[in-house]
């Protein structure tokens, strides 16, 4: 309820509701990132073997290779430059240019696969569309700022959901039903979709605009020492007390025996996990896939996955870094290996249930994966598109290690029985290492040693907006009138305000007006002695 009560103060509505232009925004996700996932699945659908120099080579995973290698460029590209990458957001003329780029490379893609020569060409066409898909991805995970946990998660579902059910789900079918040129341009038909969506997602106001214009996030840093973030778990980042158990934990976690810092931890974990799904996408590759077992594996996978995620997570309620992290070795781990094990079965027929639990697994981690990002930019006040970046880069440069490794492994080992009862043991035995000595949830408690840093101005301006707040609730300030206050104590004047808040000077004025009838002032100059008083006594 906090939580919430927070985000309504945030972004201005109520709570459990979606603010200005948030389901646009997942709209222009769902149709772009549906555009991209088709580049990769169609090239799978109908790319094999082809010569190269002379000699047979597998262009189907170069193709699953540069899909993984366009994603790693695409969310490094996110974080070379977090203020770069904000002007790139606002700027509406870099918008046209990318989306005629990726309209292009859709174009391109369908061109390559017509021309008996273009084939290795949908190589480059894959990573370039791999990159724009995860630069977008992360440019609109920016709105996760306004929302709380049981919106976002209800937004997880339903990115997951559309999205596979477009991609595996109808385009699969009419891959297999409808004249090429149809598939074709209802492919094409997703990128000014999401071009729309986009544009009524940026208009004045919105929370994708605010999350880059208006709020104020504080860069990222990792502690030095592991120790407790800004804000305790649960707390919303309100800098709670510790409880003694978790003060143990930090003091355990700066002890001689812990030679890998925690944030390294937790990149190692998720980067282990991504080469794991990785590894096991690269491996149906031997499989002769009919169409209704693709649909039915992804299908029935996600589905699985996405009932699980919102039963295991008690639908957001109380929704924190420790609850997250023991959904992942509680469920996460055991579906993982359980998919692997059922290797040696897929291998004499299309076992259902060994490619189902596989689906079932990457799902059900990506959507913890989003939620732990969600949860923690809160709590580290990060900007949530710097936090979504840098934890899908880690997970997709294990992705690409797992799919070179899972190529090298089917060009040269024979996929029998024995082999795959191998590789069930291996990633067993590397997945038990990994998730139960990179430690516990008590460093799931230190949010893994992650910390926002703030400079002297940054803390500022924080402990002023905090005292701004403070005054609105002594003085019954409403909603508005408080957001008037924290602009006015910037040294923002009324027309400035007017501009960010979207309404007309009189308003306000008026405004103003109420906050001075209120508070007992009457001029700017007592207003600011009064926030400044309220800084003395506490």
């Amino acid at each position: 309820m906090e939580e919430e009560t927070a985000r309504k103060n945030r972004s201005g509505q109520r709570p459990g509701e979606a603010p200005a232009g948030y389901w646009w925004a997942v709209g222009a996700l769902v149709a772009l990132a549906s555009a991209a996932m088709l580049l990769h699945e169609a090239a799978s659908w109908v790319l094999d073997m082809a010569p190269l120099w002379g000699a047979p080579v597998n262009v189907r995973a170069f193709s699953c290779d540069a899909h993984s290698l366009g994603l790693v460029f695409g969310y490094a590209f996110t974080q070379i430059s977090s203020r770069r990458f904000s002007r790139l957001v606002g700027d509406g003329a870099f918008w046209v240019v990318f989306f005629v780029a990726v309209f292009v490379d859709v174009l391109a893609f369908y061109w390559c696969l017509a021309e008996p020569r273009g084939l290795f060409a949908v190589v480059a066409v894959q990573f370039f569309g791999a990159a724009a898909g995860a630069w977008f991805f992360v440019a609109l995970s920016q709105v996760a700022w306004a929302v709380g946990t049981r919106l976002f998660m209800t937004t997880i579902v339903t990115v997951i959901g559309c999205t596979t059910l477009v991609v595996q789900g109808l385009f699969s079918m009419l891959e297999a039903t409808v004249a090429p040129v149809v598939f074709e341009l209802l492919h094409l038909a997703l990128v000014p979709a999401a071009a729309f969506c986009l544009a009524r997602a940026m208009v004045p106001g919105s929370c994708f605009r605010e999350g880059y214009a208006a709020v104020v996030f504080a860069p990222i840093r990792t502690a030095p020492d592991g120790g407790k973030t800004a804000g305790a778990e649960g707390d919303g980042g309100s800098g709670a007390a510790a409880s003694v158990d978790d003060a143990a934990g930090a003091r355990e976690s700066t002890g001689p025996n812990r030679a890998v810092p925690l944030c390294a931890r937790l990149f190692i974990i998720v980067g282990v996990y991504g080469m794991v799904f990785g590894f096991l996408h690269v491996i149906p590759l031997a499989l002769p896939l009919g169409v209704v077992a693709r649909v039915a594996s992804f299908l029935v996978g996600a589905v699985v996955a996405l009932a699980l995620f919102a039963v295991t997570l008690r639908h957001g309620r109380g929704v924190d870094v420790s609850l997250i992290w023991n959904r992942f070795y509680r469920f996460v781990f055991p579906v993982v290996c359980v998919a692997a094990l059922l290797g040696p079965l897929t291998n004499s027929s299309e076992f259902l249930p060994a490619l189902i639990m596989q689906a079932c697994a990457l799902y059900y981690f990506d959507a913890l994966l989003a939620m732990a990002c969600s949860v923690i930019s809160r709590i580290i006040n990060a900007a949530p598109s710097q936090v979504f970046g840098r934890a899908f880069l880690i997970r997709s440069v294990g992705f690409l290690l797992g799919n070179l490794i899972g190529s090298t492994v089917y060009e040269h080992v024979v996929l029998d029985t024995a082999a795959f009862s191998v590789i069930g043991t291996a990633v067993f035995v590397l997945l038990v290492l990994v998730t139960f000595n990179m430690n516990s949830e008590k460093y799931a408690k230190t949010v893994w040693g992650l910390l926002p840093h703030e400079d002297p101005r940054g803390r500022y301006e924080r402990t002023r907006d905090e005292r701004c707040s403070a005054l609105a609730a002594q003085f019954g300030l409403t909603e508005r009138e408080a957001e008037v206050l924290r602009l006015l104590a910037r040294n923002k004047r009324p027309r400035e305000i007017s501009d960010v808040l979207v309404v007309s000077v009189a308003t306000v004025r008026s405004h103003v007006h109420a906050i001075y009838s209120k508070t007992g002032v009457h001029s700017a100059a007592e207003l600011a002695k009064l926030v400044e008083c309220l800084q003395d006594k506490s």
